[in-house]
C-alpha cells in the first residue's frame, strides 16, 4: 500500500491534483512543474519517518511543503499525528536555516497536509483537535484548534481533481464501495495505473483480473464490474429466498407441533382430565398448557 501510494500519488501531476481537488475544485491552480523532488535532509527525514509523501513547491513566490498522508483505516489519533508531522517539519526547517533564533519579520514556508482516506468504512474519528481533547468550561478561548484537511472517497461527495489518473482512481473507489455504476460510465476508459492502485487499496479481485487481461493504455472497467455487482445481487436474493424458505419450514413444523399438542390437551380436558394431571403426564408446566390453549 505505502509503496504503491508513493508510486501513484508521488507523480507530480497526480500529487498537485489532490490539492487542487480539495482547495480549488479541480482548477489547475497548483502546477506540477513547480514541485521539487530534492533530497534535502528535511524532506528525507520527515517523509521517511512520518508521512507518505512530502514535496517542496516553489514557483518564485512561495516555498512550501505539501504533504499527502494516504490512510486506509480510521485512526482516532490522526489529527494529533498530522500536528506532529507539521511540527517536526517546521522545527527541522528552523534548525537547518537559522543558527540561534529566527530573525524578526521572518516568515516560514507554509506546510499543508492532506489526509487522503481510501478506506471503505465511514470516517468516524476526530476531524478537529477539539473532538479529541477535553476542553474544560472557561478554557474555550485559550484552546488552539487544529483541523484535518480530509478527503473521504467513500461518501456521496464527488471531488474534481482536474487530472484523469486521480479522477479515475477517485471514481473507481466510489464505484467499488457504493456498488453503483452510472449508465454514462459503462463504456468509460480508466487510466491503467489508477486501476491497479484501486485494486491495491480495495483488494477487489475483479479489478486485478481486468488489469491483468488488459494491455497498455486506458482500460474499460465498468461493464465487468456491473456484471459482478449483478451476480452478487442475485446471489444475495437467492440466499435470502433460501433462508426465508428454510425459516418458513421451521416455523411450519413448530406450528404443527403446537397444533398437535393443542388437540391432545383439548381432548384430554374434554374427557375430564384436569390441567394439573395433563401437566404431570407430559412433564410440562401447567402454565405452558394454559398458554397454548389460550393462544391456539
Amino acid at each position: 500500500m505505502d509503496i504503491e501510494s508513493k508510486k501513484f500519488l508521488g507523480q507530480p501531476k497526480n500529487f498537485v491534483s489532490i490539492f487542487n481537488a480539495l482547495l480549488f475544485d479541480g482548477q489547475p491552480v497548483l502546477k506540477p512543474e513547480y514541485l521539487k523532488d530534492e533530497n534535502s535532509e528535511l524532506v528525507m527525514n520527515v517523509s521517511s519517518k512520518h508521512v507518505d509523501i512530502i514535496k517542496r513547491y516553489e514557483d518564485g513566490t512561495y516555498l512550501d511543503l505539501f504533504v499527502i498522508e494516504s490512510q486506509s483505516y480510521v485512526d482516532q489519533s490522526m489529527v494529533a499525528r498530522v500536528m506532529e508531522y507539521e511540527s517536526v517539519a517546521r522545527m527541522r526547517y528552523i534548525r537547518q536555516n537559522f543558527k540561534k533564533h529566527v530573525p524578526m519579520h521572518t516568515r516560514l514556508p507554509m506546510i499543508l497536509t492532506v489526509v487522503l482516506y481510501v478506506g471503505e468504512s465511514k470516517w468516524n474519528a476526530a476531524k478537529r483537535l477539539s473532538e479529541l481533547e477535553i476542553i474544560h468550561p472557561g478554557f474555550e478561548d485559550m484552546f488552539n484548534e487544529f483541523k484535518l484537511n480530509l478527503i473521504e472517497l467513500n461518501t456521496n461527495h464527488k471531488y474534481n481533481t482536474g487530472e484523469k489518473a486521480t479522477q479515475d482512481f477517485f471514481d473507481l473507489l466510489r464505484i467499488i464501495y457504493r456498488k453503483q455504476i452510472l449508465k454514462e460510465d459503462l463504456d468509460r476508459e480508466f487510466n491503467r495505473d489508477a486501476l491497479y492502485f484501486a485494486y491495491v487499496v480495495t483488494k477487489n479481485k475483479e479489478l486485478l483480473s481486468i488489469y491483468q487481461k488488459s494491455e497498455k493504455g486506458d482500460v474499460r472497467v465498468c461493464r465487468a464490474l456491473d456484471e459482478m455487482f449483478e451476480e452478487s445481487t442475485n446471489k444475495g436474493i437467492q440466499m435470502g429466498i433460501k433462508q426465508g424458505f428454510e425459516q418458513g419450514i421451521e416455523q411450519g413444523i413448530e406450528q404443527g407441533i403446537a397444533l398437535n399438542q393443542f388437540e391432545v390437551y383439548q381432548t384430554m380436558l374434554d374427557k375430564g382430565f384436569s390441567v394439573k394431571t395433563i401437566a404431570s403426564i407430559f412433564s410440562v408446566s401447567e402454565e405452558s398448557i394454559k398458554t397454548l390453549l389460550m393462544r391456539t
